[in-house]
């Protein structure tokens, strides 16, 4: 398993994947807000997953309303196969995406 940081305008960065799982192959729920609020600096109860699978999760900060993410809106593309419309305000991902992913 890995975790990868996008911070917009950076490259993505490793983080540890001590703490964190993957969506239970029986609910496909994960439960990991308090460590991925840490890794993305924000308070527990903005912790948004933004897509899950059985080998994915992407978190987000809830109605973040900084930079555009363009790497990781590529990378959530490529894990989901949905496609993102950049010049459409309301399809931009903004600030810090992390991906933890098998």
């Amino acid at each position: 398993m890995r975790a990868l940081l996008y911070q917009p305008g950076q490259p993505p960065q490793p983080v540890s994947v001590a703490g964190f799982v993957l969506p239970t192959e029986t609910t496909g729920f994960v439960d990991e807000a308090s460590r991925v609020a840490t890794v993305l600096d924000c308070a527990p109860g903005l912790v948004d997953v933004l897509a899950s699978g059985r080998d994915y999760v992407a978190f987000s900060i809830f109605d973040h309303e900084g930079e555009p993410n363009p790497d990781a809106m590529k990378v959530l593309s490529d894990l989901t196969g949905t496609a993102f419309d950049v010049n459409e305000d309301d399809e931009l991902l903004r600030g810090p995406i992390l991906f933890v992913t098998r």
